[in-house]
């Protein structure tokens, strides 16, 4: 498994069981290879985009109302977003393949965390898109990522509660048994964010349509 790169980087932080004492040289190191994967995502979303943005300013008079021209590209950024998330995931597995000849038997559950965290963050990205900090979302959406789970290493008893630390393998009950985060509220918390995400931004066209902005 520590040879395995697709655990190394979609694995998350690995957490050291045995000690009390918290190497961050050693956290700081595994969390900024997390970072770089969804880093790379965050990046390939923003390019498209800012891309299809001069014709989605066209494009969203076609619908009747704004708020189904915000679920359209909700949907469809989230599709386009976990897509290149999942290709990505599978080149890394690829990989691993060629190199060690097969795939651990647990590649399936860093899968299902990582692509369901990296879904979150896409539609925070979106959120953010909308409301005029696109170009600042990536860098944002880091900082976020990597705050929350540097404040649940300093004080495990808010682990649970840190969104940095829902989609690590390394940080679930998967892998780390009672000490580690639940997967499963963790996954529906993870979805009721992103409903919060596409509600949210429903508020915000209403808002704008009430000051005569037509489209974004």
């Amino acid at each position: 498994m520590d040879q395995s790169i697709v655990f190394q980087f979609f694995g998350g932080v690995l957490q050291d069981g045995l000690s009390w004492a918290v190497d961050y040289d050693k956290v700081l190191y595994e969390l900024a290879r997390w970072l770089l994967p969804i880093g790379i995502c965050l990046l390939a979303e923003g390019v498209r985009l800012e891309k299809r943005r001069n014709i989605e300013r066209l494009s969203c008079y076609r619908y009747e109302a704004m708020r189904i021209w915000w679920r359209h590209k909700f949907a469809r950024s989230l599709l386009y977003g976990i897509a290149s998330a999942a290709v990505l995931f599978l080149i890394v597995v690829l990989v691993d393949i060629v190199n060690a000849g097969g795939i651990h038997d647990e590649i399936w559950k860093v899968f299902v965390l990582w692509i369901a965290h990296m879904t979150t963050i896409l539609s925070f990205l979106l959120l953010l898109d909308l409301s005029g900090l696109g170009k600042f979302a990536p860098a944002i959406l880091i900082l976020l990522e990597g705050c929350t789970f540097l404040a649940g290493v300093a004080s495990m008893r808010t682990a649970r509660f840190m969104f940095g630390m829902w989609g690590m393998y390394f940080q679930s009950k998967w892998y780390f048994g009672e000490g580690g985060v639940s997967v499963l509220p963790s996954l529906i918390t993870e979805g009721g964010l992103i409903m919060l995400a596409y509600l949210s931004g429903g508020i915000l066209l209403k808002k704008a349509v009430q000051k005569s902005i037509v489209c974004f």
